[in-house]
């Protein structure tokens, strides 16, 4: 890719968004995570009541779960998502402990986004819907309406815009490109 060409007209970049699938913005923890990363072979990282795994955080007695927040990418077949993390009350935290425990497909509830995300500025916490995903991978984070996140969600977002976001993230969006 050169440094002067758009993104969009890179034929490996047309070849990722033909193709269908996921690109995805990870974060290790949710915002406020004070311990660190969890350590490489451990399933979990446990400091005192404070709790994070892949799937499911405590801090400071709140409770949180891993949850994609899926935004289209205009014009594409890929999607983005955020691999963030789902504020939730005690209620739902007990009910996706309890469905996973069962077999069964967590009903979803009420959630806070857990995570400042890069390109969408945030001066409240947003609001969302947290939905199940498919069988084998985490719920999903619906905005509600009237929010930044919201219109993303519904009407997508540019290839323009998701650079600004890995950039805003600290990373290259070209990396998506090798291998």
């Amino acid at each position: 890719m050169s440094e002067t060409a758009p993104l969009d007209e890179d034929p490996r970049w047309q070849k990722l968004m033909a193709r269908g699938g996921m690109v995805s913005l990870p974060f290790a923890a949710p915002d406020g995570w004070p311990h660190g990363p969890i350590p490489p072979g451990e399933k979990s990282l446990e400091i005192g009541e404070d709790s994070l795994s892949p799937l499911y955080c405590t801090l400071a007695g709140h409770r949180f779960l891993r949850a994609l927040l899926l935004l289209p990418i205009t014009g594409a077949r890929t999607v983005f998502g955020f691999e963030s993390w789902a504020s939730v009350s005690e209620d739902s935290w007990r009910a996706f402990l309890a469905a996973r425990a069962g077999g069964e497909a967590f009903r979803g509830s009420f959630a806070w986004l857990g995570n400042s995300l890069p390109g969408f500025a945030q001066a409240e916490p947003v609001p969302c819907n947290l939905v199940p995903g498919p069988a084998g991978q985490p719920p999903r984070l619906q905005p509600q309406p009237g929010t930044a996140l919201n219109r993303a969600q519904s009407d997508g977002i540019s290839t323009a815009r998701l650079a600004a976001i890995y950039a805003g993230a600290g990373q290259d969006i070209a990396t998506l490109l090798e291998g």
